[in-house]
């Protein structure tokens, strides 16, 4: 399975103590150069920095073919259209993906899209993870971004899972 991250679920992952769920759910995980700046980038947290220093076997780094075009550069970050550009090269199987702009962007482009919440409920379904309700809380205190609606569908499919 070809799976392409951008920076945030790797940064709030790596934040929450939680980076692994990406290896056990998906294998190996390719991210583009930006993305890799973004992280060691001196504003990101000390700790991610340092995960990235020393980052583990499983994730890799992939420099584009082409660099992103104008949709790309012109509406993103350069991470989430480095992040979509290599999930198009490589005809990736998903991306991991959270910011709303950049998912919409990639989804017109026929790229499926996983967010981190998604990510939670399948470790979940797998028997990964615990307290997803929790973690994503965590996440939450960390910084990590959702809307209120997103956050409650999530919750009730997690509760769903519990009961079924």
């Amino acid at each position: 399975m070809t799976v392409v991250s951008n920076t945030s679920p790797l940064r709030y992952l790596v934040a929450a103590g939680q980076a692994d769920l990406l290896a056990k759910l998906f294998g190996t995980i390719l991210i583009p150069a930006a993305v890799e700046r973004e992280i060691l980038d001196p504003h990101a947290p000390l700790s991610v920095q340092r995960w990235m220093a020393q980052r583990p076997p499983w994730l890799e780094v992939r420099e584009v073919q082409t660099a992103p075009d104008a949709e790309l550069t012109g509406q993103l970050d350069p991470g989430e259209a480095e992040a979509i550009q290599l999930a198009q090269e490589l005809r990736a199987d998903a991306l991991i993906m959270d910011e709303r702009r950049g998912r919409r962007v990639a989804a017109g482009r026929g790229i499926t899209v996983i967010g981190v919440l998604g990510m939670l409920r399948e470790s979940y379904r797998r028997g990964f993870i615990d307290n997803p309700i929790v973690l994503a809380a965590h996440l939450r205190s960390l910084g990590f971004r959702t809307s209120r609606a997103l956050t409650r569908r999530f919750e009730e499919q997690i509760r769903e899972m519990e009961s079924g």
